[in-house]
């Protein structure tokens, strides 16, 4: 009785486990980034800078304010008059407790620019969290086509071997009938193995190109092929969605792309600098204003006789250092031209990258076009040359060629199908768009 129960026991948990194990994450792409953008690293730093950042502009902003202490302290003095014995000493305890403030009211813009170059410091962790998000959500997109032209091929394969495995059969039953030789079955049994190990190839492909989104969604799991099942997107869009006119993606893409405004934001720090090292050459001036309690021998203070008050302001003006001051100009003058020639550079770059990805998808497009036209033909070529084989007329030779045929050119409007996918997200990536995509007509 108990080893019925064991057994019933052991067949209930590897029943579970299988359904567990056939039950896949239907995974989009739009969910596939949402994962990455909730849990990939790197975007948690850049999030940790930008958190930084901001507490440096808090910093900046403390120098407008005026600062308060408050001190306290004890001393003991001893004291040797010269006119007395040398083992005769004045000893004095001395208290002493206060609060003090300072308050800079001018430094000829300095805190100005110590506030703008935080700020701007900021806006930079702020773009260049954006623009981590921009290269991850290509990554992804590009990791999830890589696994999705994988899953295609081994279909292709899987086909292949089907219709070849039907002829085996076929050509076993003739054999047997004395109306087939058996070069034919071998001839069939070898296309069979040949399609079979293109999909042992195209399922490592597969699996490592699983391995890979699943490090982009920081999903660390034995077998995650076994786990997920992507969902293909829709594709009248990758066929006829439109794209926008060039010149119009140029200019989101110099408004957008956060690279760009990370290197503006260069160029506007080297100005904030050139202004914060001229202001070296100003005097500061800055009020103070102290209370305190002093007394000998006791800290009982009174608040009458032992108070003190000083107040005032004062002026501080650097009349030479060295030439640092204006080494410092030279430098921050220097730091604003390479951040121009930056600037300008980046965006040469990105018009050329827009422009490569606009003409790449219209290409592409065409491409998939043609290769559609072509499967066509070629399973039409196959379907008919079998019909030939099968009534005498037709070798097997050639209907090995067209089954090679229509195989590769299925592999081919595969490709073709995958490289429209990423050729529309280097587009997205190239202008930013991919950051705030367009809302679905």
């Amino acid at each position: 009785m108990k080893k019925n129960l064991l057994l019933l026991a052991i067949c209930v948990c590897a029943l579970t486990s299988a359904r567990v194990r056939a039950e896949k994450i239907q995974l989009t792409l739009e969910k596939a980034k949402q994962i990455a953008l909730e849990q990939n690293p790197t975007l948690a730093i850049a999030r940790a800078n930008m958190e930084a950042a901001a507490a440096a502009v808090q910093q900046a902003e403390a120098a407008y304010y005026p600062s308060v202490d408050v001190s306290g302290g004890i001393s003991r003095l001893r004291d040797y008059p010269t006119a007395r014995p040398v083992r005769d000493w004045d000893n004095t305890t001395q208290y002493r407790t206060g609060i003090s403030m300072g308050w800079l009211l001018f430094d000829g813009g300095a805190r100005h620019f110590r506030l703008s170059t935080a700020e701007i410091a900021e806006d930079t962790a702020i773009s260049d969290c954006d623009d981590a998000r921009r290269q991850l959500l290509q990554q992804v997109a590009n990791a999830f086509y890589v696994v999705l032209q994988a899953q295609n091929s081994m279909e292709i394969a899987l086909q292949d071997a089907e219709f070849n495995r039907q002829l085996e059969s076929d050509a076993q039953k003739r054999q047997e009938l004395g109306t087939s030789k058996l070069s034919e079955v071998l001839n069939f049994q070898y296309q069979v193995g040949s399609a079979e190990v293109n999909y042992i190839q195209a399922q490592r492909t597969w699996r490592n190109a699983c391995v890979a989104l699943g490090q982009l969604l920081v999903i660390q799991q034995d077998s995650i092929w076994d786990c997920i099942e992507l969902v293909p997107p829709e594709t009248d869009f990758v066929m006829n969605g439109d794209i926008g006119e060039l010149n119009d993606l140029l200019a989101y893409a110099h408004a957008h792309r956060p690279d760009l405004i990370g290197a503006q934001n260069a160029v506007r720090s080297a100005e904030a600098a050139i202004g914060l090292a001229e202001a070296e050459w100003a005097p500061q001036i800055s009020a103070f204003y102290d209370l305190y309690f002093q007394r000998n021998h006791s800290a009982r203070f009174n608040r009458h006789h032992d108070r003190g008050i000083s107040f005032g302001v004062q002026a501080t003006w650097n009349l030479f250092n060295g030439f640092a001051t204006e080494a410092a100009e030279k430098a921050a003058k220097a730091r604003l031209e390479a951040a121009q020639k930056t600037l300008n550079s980046l965006e040469l770059e990105v018009d050329a990258r827009v422009r490569e990805a606009y003409l790449v998808v219209e290409s592409s497009r065409l491409a998939l076009q043609k290769q559609n036209e072509l499967l066509e033909i070629a399973s039409r070529i196959r379907d008919l040359v079998k019909e030939e084989y099968d009534g005498g007329t037709a070798t097997i030779t050639r209907l090995n060629e067209v089954q090679t045929d229509l195989t590769n050119t299925a592999l081919a409007r595969s490709n073709a199908y995958v490289q429209v996918l990423i050729s529309l997200e280097a587009l997205g990536a190239a202008t930013a768009l991919n950051l705030n995509p367009p809302p679905a007509e």
